[in-house]
């Protein structure tokens, strides 16, 4: 294990070095330990300190000093537990804090894969029917395993998808997907980005370079919706 993974999983640089070590030498003296760890001995006592609070090291009294050993890595996974544990207590009233601070209208932009990430899991908490125009099978190229995680979820909470797709995308199976209803545009129908309404929220995926306009507004998802409508009628199945 490097150091590294430890530091993702909550420990300092000074605790993630000695655990390892110990790990190595079984039991040692914070002299040994520190030496071995390759770190100052006075941060090392706090490190150790830290390390004993979490459940991670021990120690016995030899000669009148410290002989610390490391407790099994599987302490790690407790660790986390308790993490999650606390995460969930907590947010609840995060979550009732966060929707309360937020204005009537809302406009942010989100970059990179896990931004879209971030807006499609939005878009499936607000739990009511999607439309999209201007659609592209990038998504499906870009998270081929979490676009079927996706849509998988969507149709296990019955939420509905209607999409308009230019003609050259009729690869797609509309029984692959589940509650879905497909519309195809002419080939003159072009659109560089992909924008998705539901509820108050609309979204305006650019694919290249990869970023999201995310927009929380009656207004703007009503405007939307009135074209939407509008190029459903030209759409053909």
């Amino acid at each position: 294990m490097q150091v590294s993974t430890l530091r993702a999983l909550g420990l300092s640089d000074g605790e993630a070095k000695l655990y390892l070590a110990l790990v190595k030498l079984g039991s040692a003296f914070a002299g040994e330990l520190t030496t071995k760890a390759n770190i100052n001995r006075t941060n090392g006592y706090d490190a150790l300190e830290r390390l004993i609070e979490k459940g991670l090291v021990s120690f016995i009294i030899s000669d009148g000093k410290k002989l610390f050993s490391p407790t099994s890595p599987n302490r790690l996974k407790e660790i986390l537990l308790e993490k999650q544990e606390l995460l969930e207590s907590e947010l609840p009233s995060l979550e009732k804090e966060f929707v309360s601070s937020k204005e009537s209208e809302q406009a942010t932009v989100f970059r990179g894969r896990k931004g879209i990430k971030s807006v499609f899991e939005e878009i499936l908490r607000e739990n009511k029917p999607i439309f999209a125009y201007g659609a592209q099978s990038l998504f499906g190229d870009l998270f081929p395993i979490y676009q079927k995680q996706w849509n998988l979820r969507r149709v296990s909470n019955k939420v509905r998808l209607n999409i308009i797709y230019n003609s050259t995308v009729r690869q797609r199976k509309k029984e692959s997907l589940g509650l879905i209803e497909l519309k195809y545009l002419p080939k003159d129908y072009q659109f560089p980005s992909t924008t998705l309404i539901c509820g108050d929220l609309t979204l305006i995926v650019a694919w290249e370079p990869l970023f999201v306009f995310y927009i929380r507004s009656k207004e703007v998802a009503k405007s939307n919706m009135a074209f939407f409508n509008i190029l459903w009628k030209v759409g053909k199945n």
